[in-house]
């Protein structure tokens, strides 16, 4: 700094350099051009979770040209799931003893005071760094610090898969074929003929914890308990190549190729890595028979139009969607099939149980004009469904079960009336030959069982929908042959095929049911908010009209916090206010 005699303003004395610094100057901005934007950040990934990293490693995602998780495709995975589990569970308890080796190892340096002050302190900060993390991550972490300080952190044991995760991925793998079957859709519309990796399966707790049968849920536990199943089957490697899109949306993950297996639909093939641990060969390149083929593409086809194979809306679909929990045994009684009996598998008793129901036409006629079955109690829905998905009956022979149910049900109609047995005979006689039959163009077909267990649900609703009518009419129904009659279609004839308009009415009913609701809802809302309006609005006037509040004040409340037309009401009220004053005063 150079020294000088001159006197200096005050501003001076603040300059930058009093202080032995020098002023910096700002650069100058030239040839400025907005910066571009951002990229997008990619999806995040990890690989960290595994257990035992050889489980996933070299095995890319399986690959087919139009995958769907059918009924076949589903018990192969599962098959291959419970394999995968019971090596990696092994695995598990074997590192799980070298871990327990290694900590007593730890505890006894730490019980004879081995281990230096360094060690004993920096052991402290790691486990209270790292002690929340989950056991595969801790472990990594631990074994590098030891191998760094010396042996001092215990190692974390890894938990084995339970029982209960069997159910949740069961559970998940329906939610996947849902998945799976939108892309797949597309690919047909689009005739997609080269083969690609299956989609990921975006895992939503929130779905899976949602999913219902029969309006009940198919899994009882929360979110939180998913998200622990989740993560339980990253580590055993069953779920991998994890990707997260933002908190809005489920992550991505894989099933491992070694597990899944998908029904590719354009070769009719069940589709697989070709290296998975399981032995496969029985099952490796199955041709579908050409029937069940072409029916499954034909609805496929269907179904784009609105006109697949399924019963109308109210009824459940059984096309691609295959049941929930195809391991659980069913509960038969031992009286009239309903639940709560002793636990027996479908595919050896349930069977035999329903085809013993089923008698000879003849002598169905004469109990049923006998009065046999007036007082009848039909066999529950679930007892046909769990035959319909997974029972061995033949198609003719659930086809007459389905029908004798029918008239069994149908008797209470003609309680107290006396019936002859040839008039049932025919009526019984016509359904057989008649109905659950449809023509593709290549011939005539029965419906598949699921489709004929919905239409009995139909059949009973009409079946009881008539009875309420005829006591409500006092009007006696016609005899089975003719009242059976599928040509007595219009309300003057009385016959039974007019009751599928009263159906069709219930299904419409249902259907408009929400919305219907969903309107009376939003009008009570509104009609509730209109009167907090009105009375906030008349608060006001009256706090105004007794000088409590200026008008200006009045004016910004109901322009600032009431609707539109409540200041268009302020300057009627007003005068009306003192025109009500003046009459007073005179």
């Amino acid at each position: 700094m150079i020294r000088t005699s001159e006197p200096v303003a005050v501003g001076a004395l603040f300059a930058p350099h009093l202080f032995g610094t020098t002023q910096i100057e700002k650069p100058v901005l030239r040839n400025f051009r907005k910066p571009t934007a951002r990229p997008k950040k990619e999806a995040a990934t990890r690989n960290e979770r595994v257990a035992f990293v050889e489980i996933t490693e070299n095995h890319p995602p399986v690959r087919a040209i139009q995958p769907l998780l059918t009924k076949e495709a589903k018990a192969k995975t599962m098959e291959n799931y419970r394999k995968h589990i019971v090596s990696y569970n092994e695995r598990v308890r074997e590192k799980n003893s070298q871990t327990e080796l290694f900590n007593v190892s730890i505890q006894l340096a730490k019980a004879e005071e081995k281990l230096t002050p360094v060690q004993i302190e920096y052991s402290k900060i790691f486990l209270r760094k790292n002690s929340c993390k989950k056991a595969v991550i801790f472990n990594e972490l631990a074994t590098a610090f030891n191998t760094q300080y010396g042996n001092c952190v215990e190692l974390k044991k890894i938990q084995t898969v339970k029982f209960a995760t069997e159910l949740v991925f069961f559970q998940m793998l329906h939610l996947y074929s849902m998945q799976m079957e939108i892309q797949t859709l597309e690919y047909i519309k689009c005739g997609v003929t080269e083969p690609s990796t299956v989609p990921q399966f975006e895992v939503n707790s929130h779905h899976i914890t949602n999913l219902k049968r029969e309006n009940e849920f198919s899994i009882d536990v929360n979110n939180k308990t998913i998200r622990n199943h989740k993560e339980r089957l990253e580590e055993a490697g069953v779920l991998y190549h994890y990707l997260f899109q933002g908190h809005k949306k489920g992550v991505k993950m894989h099933i491992n190729s070694q597990i899944l297996v998908v029904f590719d639909a354009k070769t009719s093939i069940l589709g697989f890595a070709e290296n998975q641990a399981v032995n496969l060969s029985k099952g490796k390149n199955v041709t579908y028979n050409n029937d069940t083929t072409r029916t499954y593409k034909n609805n496929i086809k269907k179904r784009e139009n609105g006109q697949a194979a399924f019963l109308d809306l109210g009824t459940p679909a059984a096309g691609f969607l295959s049941s929930f929990y195809k391991n659980t045994p069913p509960k038969v009684d031992n009286s009239k099939l309903g639940g709560g009996g002793e636990i027996v598998k479908v595919s050896e008793t349930l069977s035999d149980l329903l085809e013993n129901q089923i008698i000879p036409d003849q002598a169905l006629a004469k109990n049923l004009s006998s009065g046999t079955y007036n007082n009848y109690s039909r066999i529950k829905k679930t007892v046909f469904d769990k035959e319909a998905y997974s029972g061995t009956m033949s198609r003719e022979n659930f086809k007459a079960l389905v029908v004798q149910e029918f008239f069994k049900n149908a008797a209470k109609l003609y309680r107290d009336k006396r019936v002859f047995v040839g008039s049932w005979k025919i009526a019984i006689n016509s359904y057989m030959e008649k109905m659950f039959l449809s023509n593709n163009g290549n011939g005539t077909f029965l419906y598949s069982k699921q489709l004929m267990a919905d239409k009995l649900e139909q059949m009973l609703w009409r079946l009881n929908n008539a009875g309420q009518w005829f006591n409500k009419t006092k009007i006696n129904p016609l005899f089975p042959n003719q009242y059976f009659d599928f040509t007595r279609k219009t309300a003057k004839e009385i016959g039974f095929e007019y009751t599928q308009k009263a159906y069709d009415k219930h299904v419409n009913y249902l259907s408009t049911k929400p919305r219907k609701d969903k309107e009376v809802a939003k009008k009570a809302i509104q009609r509730v908010v209109k009167i907090n309006h009105a009375k906030k609005f008349d608060t006001k006037m009256n706090s105004f009209f007794k000088n409590r509040i200026s008008l200006s004040e009045l004016i910004e409340f109901v322009n600032t916090n009431l609707p539109p037309e409540f200041l268009q009401k302020l300057h009627t009220r007003i005068m009306q206010q003192n025109q009500e004053n003046i009459s007073k005063l005179n």
